[in-house]
């Protein structure tokens, strides 16, 4: 993968986070200009990388997962292809599981409860960059 790719794709990342912390949205404007980042490098065989993509959709239809996460994942399925897109789901959810297990020992020890949830985005942002240099 190009560094001019994935270093556009880390900067609209990092805006989408900005955006989804701050307002709980993520603009779709931002969600199209990934995957039209994902065309400076594009192989037909990342075509199979929205299959992972369609299962965290069937997934979000259960949860609460917002319809954001889910563009932002098709997105970058279309630069990452099937195998790199698993694994970036794997870490997304391996490093909020990991994030929420440290959050809830320290609530512990303050005797606090969470406010609110956290946004799923910036856990897939750290996936992308975890898939993108491992």
């Amino acid at each position: 993968m190009p560094v001019i790719q994935t270093a556009v794709i880390i900067v609209l990342l990092c805006i989408e986070v900005y955006c989804d912390l701050k307002d709980r949205m993520i603009p779709n404007r931002i969600s199209l200009a990934i995957a039209t980042a994902a065309f400076i490098d594009f192989h037909i065989e990342n075509l199979w990388g929205l299959l992972p993509a369609v299962m965290f959709f069937v997934g979000a239809l259960f949860t609460k997962i917002g319809g954001g996460d889910v563009k932002a994942v098709a997105a970058l399925s279309l630069s990452l292809g099937l195998w790199k897109t698993l694994l970036l789901l794997f870490a997304a959810e391996l490093s909020m599981l990991v994030f929420y297990g440290i959050s809830a020992i320290v609530q512990k020890l303050r005797h606090k409860t969470a406010d609110r949830n956290l946004p799923f985005l910036p856990f897939i942002t750290i996936g992308y960059v975890l898939t993108i240099f491992v």
